[in-house]
């Protein structure tokens, strides 16, 4: 059965990947095109290190190029987040499919022993994608992967709540506004999905009550206390790393 490593760009995905790859797996990374610099930095910098080769696979256009295609019938929220779908699981089947036909896949995701909740919710459809969890299996959990990484000569050079997605609205607000406060240039993007949906008659926005328009002129906002984005979680879980 092929192996397949979903690598998301993370230090939990690259210590599983680096504990569990063999000869001849398939380690790919899904990329959204709305990651942080240094998170493409921290690949490069595990292939020179590890040689371990990443298969970089991209829906055509990235988070942009999925709005343009739904014709902005809709912008991705907690309720309804296709993104998810679209540019992680999807394209990495597409790519699997196109490159390696339709055969059993043992899918190795990257959830830690302290994510039982992720493990038991996983939902897998495809018949031939056979999940397994390996840091779940050995018991490893944040402490051990950050211990892990401590020893390293080379690391992910940005806090936690800085992977997947930049501002991706599951961060929750206030983690959103913290983190534009220290890179308000991450928001552009973003603010321009929202007037996007708007100019196409749509309207859509991440939040219900609120635009990220509005989120950077809090952060930019003196009276605003920010927090250090080290102790910042997300405010719900994603499926980003599967």
């Amino acid at each position: 059965m092929k192996r397949v490593i979903n690598f998301s760009g993370g230090k939990t995905s690259a210590m599983m990947t680096i504990l569990n790859y063999r000869e001849g797996d398939l380690v790919i990374f899904a990329d959204t095109g709305r990651e942080h610099p240094k998170t493409y930095k921290f690949i490069n910098d595990f292939e020179a290190h590890e040689g371990i080769p990443i298969i970089r696979v991209m829906f055509e256009g990235g988070f942009r190029g999925m709005l343009e295609k739904a014709k902005w019938k809709y912008i991705p929220n907690r309720v309804k987040r296709g993104c998810t779908i679209e540019l992680k699981i999807k394209t990495a089947k597409r790519w699997l499919r196109a490159n390696h036909g339709k055969q059993n896949y043992e899918w190795l995701v990257g959830f830690r022993a302290d994510e039982e909740r992720r493990v038991k919710g996983y939902e897998q459809r495809q018949a031939y994608i056979h999940p397994r969890f390996p840091l779940y299996e050995a018991g490893i959990d944040k402490a051990q992967v950050n211990d892990y990484w401590s020893k390293k000569s080379y690391n992910l050079e940005i806090p936690a709540i800085l992977g997947n997605c930049t501002l991706c609205f599951l961060k929750g607000k206030n983690a959103i506004i913290n983190i534009m406060r220290s890179y308000p240039e991450l928001a552009n993007e973003w603010i321009e999905d929202e007037e996007l949906s708007k100019k196409h008659g749509a309207g859509h926005t991440y939040f219900q009550d609120t635009t990220y328009k509005h989120l950077l002129m809090m952060a930019q906002n003196d009276l605003f206390k920010g927090q250090d984005l080290i102790d910042l979680n997300p405010a719900f879980n994603c499926s980003c790393t599967s």
